[in-house]
């Protein structure tokens, strides 16, 4: 049998055949974000979605499902790639609920979900207030000493700084003192990761990211080498990229693609290892369709003899224990950290994903569902 809790709940009727009434069954009302229309090109918040309200009754917890209430939703790029009809990471259907990764707590546990009520639980929740789940798609969610229950999602989260540390330590030979090291986005969740991960091998490390501020962040708040400014009026970016690496590049880790990536072969030395985690410049509307832009300067890696490598963080899950204590142990060094940017309720989600896209956010970007504690 199911194990409710004391969750804000309601309750429904139903009759039973002699028109009786039967016990009342738990229940909880769930707001949730689903994809009304497929986006053409960028994501539109007040076009592309639609909050919609829905009863979800205990009654319907399979044996090895529970149900969650959710805490925390993690906004990452890939669920833009996710409203594509085609789609790497599955395609979400049109009145589906928008994905999202984030932790909650079971309020509800079917009697082989091997889950005990009142756990918190991390795993593909959905951009909603409540979700129910295969147990066995969530897993325990780990709090870490000295940490929030967020790096779960941030520094110690599978899509975001173990992904970065997998980039920089996993996929090709890991930058070395006396290099020179670029990562685009690099005020992004990822990418700041990866620029600090990079620092943190005695490396030169220049961030490219748009706008003054972040420029400002790269600089003073993660202390890097240099910072580019690809919105800059000033200066091109071809300019920067000369002033900041005038010995050329020995590693790059790239979350743009587009333009930026093809300037960066461009510059690369001989040997150079080139990182692909993402392109965030692709995603709205030049994914999965064929119209993707290619690096034009890919022969780069011939004339250098460089390789340019990409890779998925679930390709290299054997490295995962060896990721998971390395981001700790420089953790605790005072060598990586997080920034977080944190929106406030489950209607606020569809403008945190247009931030991801038009440069709206620095750090981690979260939506938190937890209701202030009544005064």
């Amino acid at each position: 049998m199911c194990k409710p809790n004391d969750a804000k709940m309601e309750t429904s009727d139903s009759l039973n055949t002699t028109g009786a009434a039967l016990p009342l069954a738990p229940a909880v009302t769930n707001k949730k974000w689903v994809l009304s229309r497929r986006p053409n090109g960028l994501f539109h918040p007040d076009k592309d979605v639609e909050l919609v309200t829905e009863s979800l009754s205990f009654d319907s917890c399979a044996n090895d499902e529970v149900i969650i209430e959710t805490s925390m939703l993690s906004v990452d790029a890939f669920i833009r790639t996710m409203l594509d009809e085609q789609a790497y990471h599955g395609a979400t259907p049109i009145g589906g609920t928008l994905m999202a990764l984030g932790y909650g707590k079971v309020i509800h546990a079917g009697s082989n979900s091997k889950k005990r009520v009142g756990s918190m639980v991390v795993g593909g929740m959905g951009a909603q207030t409540f979700c129910k789940v295969k147990a066995s798609e969530t897993t325990s969610l780990i709090q870490f000493p000295f940490m929030s229950p967020t790096a779960s999602l941030g520094l110690m989260g599978l899509t975001t700084g173990l992904t970065a540390y997998t980039g920089v330590f996993h996929v090709c030979k890991r930058p070395s003192k006396g290099e020179t090291v670029v990562v685009t986005a690099a005020a992004g969740a990822v990418g700041s990761v990866a620029a600090q991960l990079a620092k943190s091998t005695g490396a030169r490390v220049v961030g490219i990211a748009g706008g003054k501020q972040k420029q400002a962040f790269l600089l003073n708040d993660l202390g890097l080498d240099g910072a580019v400014d690809y919105k800059g009026t000033e200066s091109t970016l071809e300019e920067q990229l000369e002033k900041c690496c005038p010995n050329g590049i020995d590693f790059v880790y790239d979350n743009v693609g587009g333009e930026i990536l093809d300037a960066l072969l461009y510059r690369i030395n001989p040997k150079a290892r080139v990182v692909i985690c993402g392109a965030i410049s692709q995603y709205s509307g030049n994914l999965n369709n064929g119209k993707v832009q290619g690096p034009s300067n890919y022969l780069k890696l011939a004339e250098r003899g460089a390789e340019m490598k990409g890779f998925n963080v679930m390709q290299y899950m054997y490295r995962l224990p060896f990721s998971i204590f390395g981001m700790f142990w420089l953790y605790m060094r005072g060598k990586v950290n997080m920034k977080e940017h944190i929106e406030q309720g489950i209607e606020s989600f569809p403008m945190a994903m247009s931030k991801m896209f038009v440069g709206g956010h620095v750090g981690k970007l979260m939506v938190n569902l937890q209701q202030p504690p009544s005064s």
